[in-house]
């Protein structure tokens, strides 16, 4: 059994493998026995989030060094998560939105394309890519027409992708996600843990849209299995996008009623509707995953909003 393991084992790159969606992927990714290094610079990434037994690289995916650590660590597989992450500071600083998430790509994918051993390479892109469908829900062959600064960057990141698998025959995978949620994130912004946050601090919590956006929410450990799936099932999948989902589709006001409930206690809210930008309803679809991966979301909300809860009380103290 050791040797079948070991035979299995590869070596992975993580960008972002000390953000919330790249630490669980790494966690996941030593669990079954894969060698891990992690490159971040920790600009949204924690220094806690590093697995203990990944190699780590402080260094920012936009340096063309960061060549030195693919030659030094040698992978047989890419995970590119490394990305400026949040709406709201991106409609806010454009330039740095925009320079990270589209040409930290290219310059992964660069050296990606000098490299002759990689079997996988799978680039993280969101449902925000898709823009302002008016169609329900997003599938993966619908136009990509992100029209606002991270929207954007993460449309033009995702046909990048898919210029190097046609041109140069890259052997590269897309992951298009819905909202994710979990174990790993203090981001108290974003509606889960922040209505989590406001329900242990017993403090009023601020909504920035108008409560009504409508979204599928998707457990972090789910989304993780669903990357691996695209490494372990290589030959299947280059050169094709896939949306990673669930049946979780809410409101911010719904997702506020079901922690309350789950949690057993009442949170105030107060809705400031300032929110720039966001788009009114969103949701995708995953069949396309189910069928040719074998995948599907294993975890209940109302388990992922329990795990959640006990992670974020264990570890608020360090953010």
């Amino acid at each position: 059994m050791k040797n079948s393991n070991k035979r299995k084992s590869k070596k992975v790159i993580v960008t972002g493998g000390a953000g919330f969606i790249g630490s669980n992927l790494v966690a996941r990714l030593i669990e079954k026995g894969h060698q891990v290094a992690i490159i971040d610079n920790l600009s949204s990434g924690r220094k806690e989030n590093i697995h203990p037994k990944a190699t780590f690289y402080k260094a920012d995916v936009r340096d063309k060094s960061i060549s030195k650590i693919f030659e030094k660590e040698n992978p047989q597989a890419v995970f590119h998560l490394a990305a400026y992450p949040l709406v709201d500071k991106a409609f806010k600083g454009p330039f740095k939105t925009i320079e990270t998430n589209v040409m930290g790509t290219v310059n992964v994918l660069e050296i990606c394309r000098k490299r002759a051993n990689l079997e996988t390479i799978v680039v993280i892109s969101s449902d925000k890519a898709y823009g302002k469908s008016k169609k329900l829900p997003y599938q993966e062959h619908f136009p990509l027409k992100g029209d606002h600064p991270y929207d954007v960057s993460k449309s033009a990141a995702d046909l990048i992708a898919q210029t190097y698998f046609s041109t140069y025959h890259l052997p590269i995978a897309i992951t298009r996600f819905s909202n994710v949620y979990g174990p790993g994130d203090l981001n108290f912004s974003r509606i889960v843990p922040g209505a989590i946050q406001a329900a242990m601090e017993n403090k009023e919590l601020l909504i920035r849209s108008d409560g009504k956006m409508i979204r599928g929410y998707t457990y972090v450990k789910d989304i993780a299995d669903g990357c691996i799936k695209l490494m372990e099932n290589k030959e299947k999948v280059s050169g094709q996008a896939f949306n990673f989902a669930c049946e979780n589709i809410f409101s911010v006001l719904d997702v506020v009623k079901k922690v309350e409930k789950i949690l057993g206690t009442k949170i105030n809210y107060k809705i400031l509707n300032i929110a720039n930008n966001e788009i009114p309803k969103q949701y995708l679809d995953w069949t396309k995953a189910k069928k040719v991966l074998n995948w599907q979301p294993m975890t209940t909300f109302e388990e992922g909003i329990k795990e959640t809860f006990d992670w974020i009380k264990s570890n608020s103290r360090v953010a």
